[in-house]
């Protein structure tokens, strides 16, 4: 069975609602012959004084009598990604106290306000499932075979007004840590981050902050960075930054062709980084084959009008061969390299691109993450 819709319901959202929500929605989304049951804040004794606590146990029953129990921790909060490891390993204490005692536990899940992208990720990567009041819904079983998946909302409105943290990537300071993050040498310090990124000490405070939150980086006790995942990095940029809505975008036609405009770039006198098709080729080995063919050159220019010029190039709304772009902030040409005499963006930068793209760009970016995370610690 396999459902997706999306629902947009904001019920009540302390323990006891969690629970009555989740069991409404999912009595909804079985067959009227299926029952669905209840049991809130189950106790079990693992001996020596020891005692575990789940908020629910949701009993799903089918028409031929296979039942499975699913384990329902609830939090009448909201989740952040490093939450989950904890919720895991507390779930994991109930289940092998409730296996000792002859019960059979089929599945796991968390009930929450709202269960964020990133946070989901770090639950599926834990077999766990979700549900939150904006309609998301994960609930996988495979004796009786139950497959359910609904999707809600994919970010948070629901705001306490006294929750100052930073909730954010979007913006020119957020993408200077992040790209200096997918690069710079660790152990390194909220303060040397800060001179690294040419940012603020609060505005590098605040980002560590979010990902710290969000399970991104791994920081020692006095909040100095120890290890970035660089792949969840982007991930979580791209949640916030998309390509062609934070730079001023202009599509153009090169009439002899996207390799002649490629070819072209060495003769020009403007300062350029190519991104998109072209830069995910300048960054694949020699051994390895594009997953599609080079069709549109996207690349940054400080002066985009001055650099079609030079090329050659026709603003046109349809049948563009060519992206210029006037970056968001000088920080794209900063952190460019140089390929084979032309100049490319970042890989991070270059991913990000792809993977708010168009067309087949997403491919791409994958292609160019595998590379990465054979070749540089942290993109794994």
């Amino acid at each position: 069975m396999f459902h997706v819709s999306r629902n947009g319901r904001r019920p009540g959202t302390t323990e006891p609602q969690l629970i009555q929500s989740l069991e409404e929605t999912v009595r909804s989304v079985l067959p009227s012959t299926w029952s669905v049951t209840v049991e809130r804040s189950v106790v079990l004794s693992a001996g020596a004084a020891r005692m575990h606590e789940m908020d629910a146990l949701l009993t799903l029953r089918a028409p031929d009598g296979t039942s499975s129990v699913v384990l329902v921790e609830c939090k009448n909060r909201i989740v952040v990604p490093r939450d989950v490891a904890a919720i895991a390993r507390q779930i994991d204490a109930f289940t092998r106290a409730a296996v000792n005692k002859g019960m059979r536990i089929a599945g796991r899940m968390l009930a929450a306000p709202f269960v964020s992208p990133t946070t989901r990720a770090q639950l599926d990567g834990h077999q766990m499932g979700w549900f939150d009041v904006t309609g998301n819904l994960r609930l996988r079983l495979d004796d009786p075979v139950v497959v359910v998946d609904r999707v809600g909302a994919e970010r948070n409105d629901m705001r306490d007004p006294s929750d100052r943290l930073l909730k954010s990537l979007r913006g020119s300071a957020a993408a200077k840590v992040v790209l200096e993050l997918s690069e710079t040498a660790l152990p390194v310090g909220v303060r040397e981050l800060a001179v690294r990124a040419g940012v603020g000490g609060g505005t590098s405070a605040r980002v560590l902050g979010l990902l710290d939150r969000e399970a991104v980086v791994d920081r020692d006790e006095d909040g100095v960075v120890t290890a970035v995942r660089k792949r969840a990095l982007i991930d979580r940029w791209v949640q916030d930054y998309q390509v062609l809505n934070a730079n001023e975008v202009i599509t153009a036609l090169d009439p002899r062709g996207v390799n002649h405009a490629l070819d072209e770039l060495s003769l020009v006198d403007i300062r350029f980084a190519l991104t998109g098709s072209a830069a995910a080729r300048a960054y694949l080995p020699d051994s390895v084959t594009p997953v599609s063919p080079l069709v549109l050159l996207s690349l940054y220019a400080e002066d985009p009008v001055g650099l079609m010029r030079q090329l050659g190039l026709k603003a046109v709304d349809r049948g563009a061969n060519v992206m210029v772009m006037r970056p968001y902030d000088d920080v794209v040409h900063a952190k460019s390299r140089v390929v084979d005499g032309l100049v490319y963006a970042a890989p991070a930068q270059v991913v990000a691109d792809l993977m708010t793209g168009p067309g087949r760009s997403s491919e791409e970016a994958e292609q160019v993450l595998a590379v990465l995370a054979s070749a540089e610690p942290g993109w794994e």
